[in-house]
């Protein structure tokens, strides 16, 4: 059970996120919360002028009617034309009140991932084997014993800090041996 610990420890090292990163990344995470923000609320102001506009189109028209100064058919044509460019708006502006800004549903997302390597590296120097367990079995797929080695497939977002991490140790490595040949 020891030698199991042990390698799932030194797995989720390969996963680890240390301190430092974790909150270099969650402030630039912040960032693009704010820019998000920022975006939305010019997102919904132009609705709004946009609808303004629309409005604004649509009593000219019905006044110049009116006045006797457009034909009907002229009148019928613009009325329904203004009538679906509002609607169309109304639905954009009511999409956006529920669904939330454009694009931005991948930060949420983001900053639990950050979290979660961030924990993993507390993980790593823990005594919890079932929180161990627990959290391998949120990270990686087709967990198995194979050769006395526990194996099992990273999920794709776990397996780009895996090898990003395993780039980075063999970049240290290599200028740690070519600083000894100086």
């Amino acid at each position: 059970m020891q030698i199991f610990r042990g390698q799932l420890k030194s797995r989720l090292q390969n996963v680890a996120l240390g301190d430092d990163w974790a909150e270099k990344m969650k402030a630039q995470v912040d960032v693009w919360e704010k820019d998000n923000v920022q975006s939305a609320q010019s997102f919904a102001q132009n609705l709004n002028e946009k609808t303004k506009e629309a409005e604004t189109k649509l009593n000219k028209l019905i006044n110049a009617y009116l006045e006797g100064t457009i034909e009907k058919d002229i009148y019928l044509a613009k009325k329904n034309e203004l009538v679906q460019t509002k609607t169309d708006l109304s639905e954009k502006k009511s999409d956006f009140g529920r669904k939330g800004p454009p694009a931005g549903g991948w930060l949420e997302p983001l900053k639990k991932w950050i979290i979660d390597a961030n924990y993993a590296k507390k993980l790593a120097l823990s005594k919890d084997f079932m929180e161990i367990k627990s959290f391998t079995e949120k990270i990686g797929t087709n967990r198995r014993l194979l050769n006395r080695e526990v194996v099992w497939e990273w999920r794709e977002e776990w397996k780009i800090l895996a090898d990003f991490n395993a780039e980075f140790k063999n970049f240290f490595l290599i200028r740690q041996t070519v600083r000894k040949l100086n």
